[in-house]
C-alpha cells in the first residue's frame, strides 16, 4: 500500500515539474472580424426660446438589419464638428438626444445651414460611422 502512494506522489511530483517548466502556450486573441454599420439621422428641430435642440435621433444597425445597442453616438454640427450632446443606443438601435443645449451663434448658423452628423467612433467590433441630416426652427 505505501509503494503505491509512493508511486502516485512520484507521478504527480513528475507531472508537476514538466508542467511547470513546459507551461501551456498562451491562447491567442480572438480574431474578430469588425463589421460595417448602416446609420441613419432624421429630422431634428431647434426651440430657440427654451435654446435647445429637440429630436436629435439616429438608428445604427447592421449590414443584415439587426440593430446595435449599447453604441455611443455624438450629435456633432457638420462641418467644425461642434458637440452637442451624446447618447447610447437602446435596444432597437435608436440613440436619441430630446433636450441638447444650442451652440453658439457660429456654431448654430453652421448648425441651421449644414445640419449635424450623428456619429459614433468606431470599436472592436464596428467600424466608425456618420449619417447626417438637417434641423429647422420649431
Amino acid at each position: 500500500m505505501k509503494q503505491t502512494t509512493k508511486r502516485w506522489l512520484a507521478a504527480a511530483a513528475a507531472v508537476a515539474a514538466f508542467v511547470a517548466v513546459n507551461p501551456a502556450p498562451a491562447q491567442a486573441a480572438p480574431n474578430f472580424q469588425r463589421q460595417r454599420l448602416i446609420a441613419t439621422a432624421y429630422y431634428g428641430t431647434m426651440d430657440i426660446i427654451a435654446r435647445e435642440t429637440l429630436g436629435l435621433k439616429a438608428r445604427f444597425i447592421t449590414v443584415g438589419g439587426r440593430p446595435v445597442p449599447n453604441l455611443i453616438v455624438n450629435f456633432v454640427t457638420t462641418g467644425e464638428r461642434f458637440p452637442m450632446c451624446e447618447a447610447t443606443t437602446d435596444l432597437n438601435g435608436w440613440a436619441e438626444c430630446r433636450n441638447g443645449p444650442i451652440p453658439p451663434p457660429q456654431s448654430l448658423a453652421n448648425l441651421l445651414v449644414n445640419g449635424y452628423d450623428a456619429v459614433f467612433d468606431g470599436n472592436r467590433y464596428y467600424y466608425p460611422v456618420a449619417a447626417h441630416n438637417n434641423i429647422g426652427i420649431g
